[in-house]
C-alpha cells in the first residue's frame, strides 16, 4: 500500500529524507560527496528506522553532487534494503544512474518522475514477499 504521508523528515546538512513505512525518499544536498563516511550516516538510518522490515530507497536527483560508485557493493550488504530507485531528470544524470547500477547487486532502476520510481519500489517489495511467503 502506498503511504501518503511520511512517518518522519529529517532535514540535515546531508540530505533532505520522507521515511514513509516501506521507503524512504530522500534529496543529497547540493555539492555533498557520499563516500563511505555519507554512507555510514544512511545505514545508521536504515538500521534505526527499518530494523527488521523490508524496504526501498528512492533517490531523487534534484541537487549537483557528487557519488562514490564503490559504496554501493556495502550498501547492498544491508539486509533490509530490498530495492534501489534513483530519479533523474536529465539525460546525463540517467546515464550516470545505470553506470552505478552495475555496482549494486540487487533490484536497482532509473525512473524520471517520483511516482515512477514509487510504483516499482512497491512491486518489488511485493514480489520479493510473495516469495519469502512461499
Amino acid at each position: 500500500m502506498i503511504s501518503h504521508a511520511p512517518v518522519k523528515i529529517i532535514k540535515n546538512e546531508i540530505a533532505y529524507l520522507e521515511l514513509y513505512e516501506d521507503y524512504i525518499l530522500s534529496s543529497v544536498n547540493e555539492g555533498i560527496l557520499i563516500d563511505d563516511d555519507i554512507l555510514h550516516w544512511f545505514l545508521m538510518l536504515f538500521d534505526k528506522y527499518y530494523p527488521k522490515k523490508k524496504f526501498g530507497y528512492i533517490t531523487n536527483r534534484i541537487n549537483q553532487y557528487s557519488l562514490d560508485p564503490t559504496v554501493y557493493p556495502l550498501l547492498a550488504m544491508h539486509n533490509s534494503l530490498e530495492a534501489m530507485a534513483v530519479i533523474s531528470y536529465t539525460n546525463l544524470g540517467q546515464q550516470n544512474a545505470f553506470f552505478e547500477k552495475g555496482f549494486f547487486n540487487k533490484p536497482f532502476d532509473v525512473f524520471s518522475n517520483i511516482e515512477e520510481a514509487k510504483n516499482w519500489v512497491f512491486s518489488v517489495l511485493h514480489i520479493n514477499k510473495k516469495k519469502v511467503d512461499l
